[in-house]
């Protein structure tokens, strides 16, 4: 707590060695931005997903727009549905202390029963498998346990939301393996019509309701460092959530490892607006979470 302090102390120490005293009060406004900057929000899609059906045990639904869940017992057993889904997270160094990761499904409708007040079990998958050839027949091992789960929301159109920052965590370090995960209701229905919640698969074609994984990790990672860009820029364009200019006279200054790195005249540079300290049509200072 202690060094982070004192890195924002030499932060706004640096901002001000730059810009001056006249424009603090620009600076103060974005104390809350510049405090989130010890941490860090990575998104991932997934590279594979789909459903397992035990009543189709040799047929693959990867490209399916949909994964659902449903328990193996309606009239009669054999009915289970278990949803698969693996994220590529190998772009985080092992030596990342991740403060949070949650797996986010949208949930859209229902089948047969509706399912709200459900528990989803979520368990780590430990052998490999591809979205085009899994199926019940040939699916994956996985955990004895589960790690988590999470309850079907009582309406539609929301996220469903399941607690994974102990398993990926250990994908980081490589005390395990990272396959995925499996997602089942193991709760016994028994009768006909079983609840079947329906989440958007990787395959359908709104972004916005796609699965994703969203990790917070700390600042500190041998990729993640705290960077400050400042200087002269061209062509600003600040109508999408990623601001773009050109550089003109500008630098980055890096904190680790220490140094001063100038950019190209011209050279295109993106940022997060999330990230931006102060900005006006030809002059930028922003902090960022990660190195540029």
């Amino acid at each position: 707590m202690k060094n982070s302090y004192c890195r924002k102390r030499l932060v706004f120490a640096v901002v001000l060695l730059f810009v001056g005293a006249g424009v603090v009060s620009g600076i103060n406004s974005e104390v809350e931005k510049i405090e989130n900057l010890s941490r860090n929000t990575l998104i991932f899609i997934p590279t594979d997903d789909g459903t397992i059906r035990h009543y189709a045990p040799n047929e693959p639904a990867g490209s399916y727009h949909t994964n659902w869940v449903q328990n193996e017992y309606g009239a009669t057993s054999g009915w289970a549905c278990d949803s698969l889904i693996k994220f590529d997270i190998s772009s985080i160094p092992p030596d990342t202390e991740i403060e949070s990761a949650v797996l986010y499904l949208y949930y859209y409708a229902w089948g047969m029963n509706n399912p709200a007040g459900r528990d989803i079990n979520l368990y780590r998958i430990t052998s490999d498998w591809v979205e085009e050839t899994v199926t019940w027949n040939i699916q994956p091992s996985y955990a004895s346990q589960p790690t988590t789960y999470a309850t079907v929301p009582s309406s539609t159109g929301v996220w469903n939301e399941w607690d994974v920052t102990s398993d990926v965590q250990g994908f980081i370090s490589g005390s395990s393996v990272n396959y995925g995960w499996k997602l089942t209701d193991e709760n016994y229905w028994g009768t006909f019509d079983i609840p079947q919640p329906f989440w958007r698969s990787k395959d359908f074609s709104g972004d916005d309701v796609l699965p994703y994984l969203e990790i917070e990790t700390e600042n500190g990672g041998s990729e993640f460092k705290t960077t400050f860009i400042i200087g002269k820029i061209d062509n600003l364009n600040t109508d999408e959530d990623m601001i773009t200019f050109e550089a003109v006279n500008l630098r980055c200054l890096q904190f680790s490892p220490f140094g001063f790195i100038p950019y190209t005249s011209g050279e295109l540079i993106t940022i997060s607006k999330d990230y931006m300290g102060l900005l006006t049509l030809r002059f930028i200072f922003a902090l960022c979470g990660a190195s540029l």
